[in-house]
Formats: C-alpha cells, structure tokens, sequence
C-alpha cells in the first residue's frame, strides 16, 4: 500500500510545489519507486514543472473529485517516471460547488484508493491555504511533510499550521502525523535564515528534516525546462540537497 504525503503550508512562496515534483522524480530516479503526484493546488506548479501543458489538458482532477471522469483517464504519465493527477485554475472555480457536496472532505480519499496499490508513494500538493482541498489532502494521507521558508514569517505561519493539524485530528477523527518538517529557501550568508531554522528545530526536534534546502537559482531555473533539479543540474547543490531529502523520505517509509 502506498505511502501517502500531503506537502502542506498555509503560506506561499515556500517551496511546496518544487519539493513535491523534486521528491517525487528522486523517488523514481534514486529508489526505483513507483510515484504518483496529485496536484489539488489549482495553481498547477507541480503539474506544470514536469512538462505537463496544464492549459491544454482535457481532463483534470476536478473531474474526477466531480465524479465526471473516471480517475484513469485524468493521470497523466510523464517523462521522468512519475504519474500526475494534474490540476490548473479551472479546479479554484469549483471549490464552492465541492464545498456544498456530502462528504466532501473525504472526496480525494475515494478517488484514489482505487489505484493506491499501483504506488509506493502518493504525494499531494496543497493550496496554500486549508480550505476544502488541503483539508482533502490531509483527509487522504498518512502524513504531512511542511516544508517552511526561512523568514520571520514562514516561522510565524507555523502556529496555523499546527492548528489546521489538530482540527483533522480532533474534529475530523483524522490521525494524521508529521512525518517531517524541511528548511527551505536556506541562506547561509542570512543571519535570519540561521536564526528560524533554530527556532524551528527547538520546536519540532527530531521531527525536522536533516536535509536544507538552499536558496538556489539553479532550483528555480529548473521547471522553465520541465525538468526537475536532478535533471537540469544534477550535480547543484540544490540537487545535492533534494537527494539527501529522497533518502530521509524513503528511510522514513
């Protein structure tokens, strides 16, 4: 049975999308994973960083959370190896409608099990907020990786992030786990970037990553090229990093 990890923050601008895409094609390429990526953020980022047209696409995963379209025919097989269930902004225009519907936290959840034998790993890509679709996300996973930038606000946001966590818990009967939060968008010459990732580890311990995630251009340049950081530049730090963050996910298994 897969493992399921939703890459979760209420905060944009911190690496989410970039370390779902990485991780996933580092699963494949490193530990011969069988990986699937859902993108229930409808900015499609993770879709689009493998190359994947997401205005062009016929089918996405609004249709399938709509029971329009079976599953099937929405995922999409790419050139690294991952499979996605691709999103783009046509997936916002339906969170009202979804949000009306019976059940709807638990919409992902049933769309996918019928295909979670076919994985190792499902990651799933949140909005950055926790409305109906990150509470799906989080409905549908075992656990949740957070990644958080270092900035004063990236360690502020962390309060929320906890909450929405305790609220799947308690209020939704979800035990869901943190299975690890991950430093990103790191500046050693940054003094700020040194004194977050403290605060961060004096509040999770041992629930933080090893690995770091440096601020690199050569990340950001990658998914212009649809290709992940492994791909353009295998041999950048960034790659270095995202390698190290592959072997701490898949250990964790």
């Amino acid at each position: 049975m897969a493992r399921k990890l939703a890459v979760f923050n209420m905060k944009g601008g911190v690496a989410k999308s970039t370390t779902v895409y990485n991780l996933a094609v580092g699963l494949v390429k490193f530990k011969k994973q069988r990986v699937l990526i859902v993108d229930i953020d409808p900015q499609g980022n993770a879709s689009a960083a493998l190359g994947i047209p997401i205005w062009k696409i016929d089918f996405q995963l609004k249709d399938v959370l709509q029971h329009k379209t079976p599953l099937e025919q929405v995922l999409v097989s790419t050139d690294s190896g991952v499979d996605v269930l691709p999103s783009n902004l046509f997936l916002a225009e339906e969170e009202i409608p979804i949000s009306g519907r019976p059940g709807r936290e638990l919409l992902l959840r049933k769309a996918i099990a019928p295909i979670l034998d076919k994985y190792d790993f499902v990651l799933i890509d949140c909005p950055p907020n926790i409305g109906v679709f990150s509470i799906n996300a989080l409905m549908a996973s075992d656990a949740v990786l957070i990644p958080v930038d270092m900035s004063y606000l990236g360690l502020l946001g962390v309060q929320g992030i906890e909450r929405a966590l305790t609220l799947v818990r308690e209020q939704l009967e979800h035990p869901i786990e943190i299975a690890g939060v991950l430093a990103t968008r790191y500046d050693r010459r940054n003094n700020l970037s040194k004194e977050v990732f403290d605060a961060l580890t004096n509040h999770f311990g041992d629930k933080m990553f090893k690995s770091v995630i440096p601020e690199s251009v050569r990340i950001r340049e990658a998914p212009s090229h649809g290709q992940s950081i492994f791909d353009y530049d295998k041999d950048s730090v960034g790659a270095l990093a995202y390698s190290q963050l592959v072997d701490e996910v898949y250990k964790c298994q």
